[in-house]
Formats: C-alpha cells, sequence, structure tokens
C-alpha cells in the first residue's frame, strides 16, 4: 500500500476557497497518475466552525482500494492531501499537479510504504505546541472486526463521538475491487480531517488511518480503536502533520485591514 502525504504552507486563499477547483483537481489529478476513482468527488465547504482557523473545504474521492483527500485552511493559507493507492504513485508529478492547481510557498511531502517498510523519516518528531496535528497510521492482518457496509457504517457514526472527535458528516463506503479483489472503503469527515478504513476481503487485511487537527490522547484512542478494529497490528505509526505549523501558519487578519492597506500608501504624504 503507498501513501503520499503533503503539507503546504502560504498558499492562496482564493485558490483554497474555489470549491470547483477542489473538485476539478480530486476529479483530473488521479486521472493523469493513472489512479482509477469509483466515485465521484465529494466536496463538504466547512465555514460554520467554532474555530474560524479550521474553516476551508474539506473533499474526497475513493480510489480502487484508497483515497485522495484534500483539507483546506482558508484563512491560515495552509492545505493538507493524502494519497493512498494499492497502485504505485509517481510524487514527483503528484506534486507537480498540486502545486501547479495549488502554489504555495512551503510544500512538504512523504512516501510512506505501508506494511512494507516506510520512507517516511525513520524518527518523526512531534511537538504537539507547534505542530498541526496527529495522523495515525493502522495496518491490521486476520482482520475480524466490522466488515460489511452496514456494520462498518454503524462503527463509523459513532466512532468519532468516541475517540473525542466531531463528525461533520455522515459516513460514506463503497465497495470497489482491486485486482479481482472485493475491497469495502469507507471514510467520515470530522471537523479536525478524517477517519478511514480500507478492507481487502481475499487476504483479510484493513488499512485505517485517522488525521486529526487536533492532538489526542494517544494510548486512549488506539486503545479504543483496537477493541473496535480486531485483528493483528502489523503496522501502528503515529506522525505529526504539519511541523512547525504554529510559526508557518498565516496569522488570523482581519479582511478589511488587507483590503484598504492602499490607503496607507496614496495618503501618506
Amino acid at each position: 500500500m503507498n501513501h503520499i502525504i503533503l503539507d503546504a504552507f502560504h498558499g492562496y486563499r482564493s485558490r483554497l476557497d474555489d470549491i470547483m477547483l477542489v473538485y476539478e483537481a480530486l476529479e483530473e489529478i488521479p486521472q493523469k497518475l493513472g489512479l482509477k476513482t469509483v466515485m465521484p468527488p465529494f466536496i463538504l465547504p466547512y465555514y460554520n466552525g467554532v474555530v474560524p482557523e479550521d474553516c476551508g473545504i474539506s473533499a474526497f474521492v475513493f480510489l480502487a482500494g484508497g483515497h485522495f483527500t484534500i483539507h483546506t485552511f482558508s484563512f491560515r493559507e495552509t492545505y493538507f492531501v493524502d494519497v493512498l493507492s494499492p497502485q504505485p504513485i509517481d510524487e514527483e508529478k503528484l506534486n507537480h499537479l498540486l502545486k501547479e492547481a495549488f502554489p504555495a510557498e512551503i510544500v512538504t511531502s512523504y512516501c510512506l510504504k505501508r506494511d512494507r517498510g516506510t520512507c517516511y523519516p525513520p524518527k518523526i518528531e512531534i511537538n504537539r505546541d507547534l505542530d498541526f496535528g496527529p495522523h495515525l497510521f493502522m495496518d491490521i492482518k486476520n482482520y475480524h472486526g466490522p466488515k460489511s457496509m452496514d456494520d462498518l457504517f454503524v462503527i463509523f457514526d459513532t466512532m468519532p463521538f468516541e475517540i473525542g472527535m466531531t463528525p461533520i458528516i455522515r459516513p460514506i463506503v463503497v465497495k470497489n475491487t482491486v485486482d479481482d479483489e472485493p475491497v469495502t472503503s469507507i471514510l467520515t469527515m470530522i471537523a479536525e480531517s478524517h477517519i478511514s478504513l480500507h478492507y481487502f476481503e481475499k487476504s483479510n487485511q484493513a488499512y485505517f488511518d485517522l488525521f486529526s487537527c487536533r492532538f489526542f490522547d494517544t494510548d486512549t484512542v488506539v486503545g479504543k480503536l483496537k477493541t473496535i478494529l480486531k485483528g493483528e497490528t502489523l503496522n501502528e505509526t503515529l506522525i505529526s502533520r504539519g511541523s512547525k505549523y504554529e510559526h508557518l501558519k498565516n496569522k488570523l487578519v482581519a479582511p478589511a485591514v488587507d483590503t484598504r492597506a492602499w490607503l496607507k500608501n496614496v495618503y501618506r504624504r
């Protein structure tokens, strides 16, 4: 399983608020990478959050056996991307296509080859005061947690509450195939980002990930997840997204300050 993650800072607020641009990126980038999509893109504008900096667009499309997610935080001029697929992913081309659609001054991307060793930095320093938030990966073999579409829906419908997250949609679940192997994929969006799982029926393996813009008690959350997603954990990795986010993010400034800045120059005589 191949997983590319990308964190970008100092982008353009107008692009990160552009619903059609996000839709087109989710629709066109997989095609250009040769990745098979199994649904139309799902776009969720999120502008009624209690915390203004959490506002932006959360969007995803299911790939065969994986997913492609984009979370924009337009006030902070920041966005985060995940592409998970059993197929090889051209990381350089993906980065080029994303930067073309959503230019940003600072872009960091990594490749994580889940359950086959990793090319992510072997030691990941996590700074809860400066970083954006945690991303938890769990790869499970001999999986005997919920498997049917109905059972997975029920679990993912309640899971956010059980682990202290805030759901902003009901779960979306689809059936798809990878090399004739049936796969059940489910994803739910949370105010903090997303939770997903892909269950491969023949190999009886499941790939789970939880991305949050808020740090949580890792031991408590992982313990609860393991009681739900039963099986033998091949890989359990916690990484930090948006390194030095608190330093790199744009400061939240009232729009009027920006729009009237020209007056200071014109009338300063």
